[in-house]
């Protein structure tokens, strides 16, 4: 009896595709081996068994063209020269991120300080989140402003 590939098998296959990890390469070879253990046969499949799948072959040449954008990206992004300035940078960026972290927190509890008081003042949050007018709205004209 022949061995035949399922609609199972072909979602199933297309799926280990879309999810095809970014650091190992996406060929027909690696696929075909991927697709031996979905199907359970003792050898895999062959290239053109699976390039026959419209789903197989529709997800392969989508993920290729996605991680093909993706090494693009990363070209564009330069490179440290050393290990040392990749840490240094890493540090830098870290603190940076966590200045902003704690930037924002305080943002955040400003606002929060703002709407609460306001409230007790007797405005409501709708009034309180009201967009600002406009200049033409004010009444003022482009340039000056008020003081």
């Amino acid at each position: 009896m022949p061995k035949m590939i399922t609609e199972q098998h072909e979602r199933k296959i297309a799926q280990m595709i879309r999810h095809w990890p970014i650091e190992h390469a996406l060929d027909w070879n690696a696929v075909c081996i991927g697709a031996q253990g979905i199907l359970a046969w003792d050898n895999p499949p062959t290239r053109q068994a699976l390039d026959k799948k419209i789903l197989i072959k529709v997800a392969y040449k989508t993920k290729k063209e996605h991680l093909k954008l993706e090494k693009q990206k990363l070209k564009g992004i330069p490179r440290p020269r050393s290990t040392l300035d990749a840490m240094k940078k890493i540090t830098r960026l870290q603190a940076e991120n966590d200045a902003l972290r704690a930037e924002l927190a305080k943002m955040a509890e400003i606002a929060n300080r703002l709407i609460y008081n306001s409230t007790i003042a007797g405005l409501s949050r709708e009034r309180l989140m009201a967009p600002l007018p406009t200049l033409s709205e004010r009444g003022e004209r482009p340039g000056t402003a008020r003081q």
